[in-house]
């Protein structure tokens, strides 16, 4: 009687619990799901938010930030539950997993590369390259100026851009007259601006008639600004620093930066630096700071 050998028990695989398996199912899901919950949210907020009037901060902080966050963690969900298809298989997985983790990458992409386009689109669109297109512009919006405050927003470009093409009188027409405006707004977010940029325009006529003390006057009166949001962030306009500056005007441009200090905390040591280049009889590279 021969022996007998004991049957051979095959290793089968361990089969993940169900429990686990769905988790994975649902990280799937959730990932797919997100974008469109983003989408939903971002809709509904902005239209609640709109018809409310909440202010322009709260809207991006809300409408902006949730979003966010919900593409980001589909973005998470979709990379851990495409990691757990070794472990509890493809279905039901594989594929949700992939199309959210694609969904949400592309929604991120476009987070990241909108606010580079959008300036670009904007500027080709709404803001002409050449000098006489941005006065037409500016114009345009002073003559649709349905009430003394819309006129007061509109002044100033109005005035700038007329200097800039060379029409003199318009320029220091509408410099006077928004000047002449600003004690009525004092508490408006565009005082500050009208105060430097109706100074600025006529202080440039002054220098380009030779009157340069006049022009010296104009540039101490604009640097008495109590600044606004675009100056303190972005500091003044140096337009006019800078064409003193090229009549060999030193000390009241030193004079210029330190009244600028008053308002512009952000000039991360530019108003430094500009001081120590006329000093040393250079005139500075102010950059954007001729455009503002």
């Amino acid at each position: 009687m021969s022996d007998s050998l004991p049957p051979v028990i095959k290793d089968s695989p361990v089969e993940s619990s169900p429990r686990a398996g769905g988790f994975a199912r649902s990280a799937a899901t959730l990932s797919l799901l997100s974008p469109l919950v983003a989408i939903f949210l971002y809709v509904f907020l902005f239209a609640h938010l709109q018809s409310h009037g909440e202010t322009r901060f709260t809207t991006i902080a809300v409408i902006g930030l949730l979003p966010l966050l919900l593409i980001l963690a589909g973005l998470v969900l979709g990379v851990v539950a495409l990691a757990q298809t070794k472990r509890h298989g493809r279905q039901g997985i594989f594929g949700k997993a992939v199309s959210g983790i694609c969904i949400n990458g592309l929604f991120l992409l476009s987070l990241v590369i909108g606010p580079i386009l959008l300036p670009l689109v904007l500027l080709g669109k709404n803001f002409p390259m050449t000098a006489q297109g941005r006065l037409n512009k500016a114009l345009a919006t002073l003559v649709t100026a349905s009430d003394g405050q819309s006129r007061f927003y509109a002044l100033n470009d109005a005035a700038k851009e007329s200097f800039a093409v060379g029409q003199i009188e318009d320029a220091r027409k509408y410099a006077t007259e928004l000047l002449a405006l600003a004690p009525k707004f004092q508490s408006n977010w565009n005082h500050g601006n009208a105060i430097q940029d109706g100074n600025l325009v006529l202080g440039r006529i002054a220098v380009r008639e030779g009157q340069m003390e006049i022009a010296k006057h104009y540039l101490l009166a604009a640097g008495k600004s109590s600044g606004s949001p675009q100056m303190n962030s972005f500091g003044p306009n140096m337009s006019l620093a800078k064409d003193l500056l090229e009549k060999g005007e030193r000390d009241v441009v030193l004079q210029y930066f330190d009244l600028s200090r008053n308002f512009w905390k952000m000039d991360y040591g530019k108003l430094n630096d500009w001081s120590q280049d006329v000093k040393a009889g250079k005139i500075p590279d102010f950059g954007a700071n001729l455009l503002y």
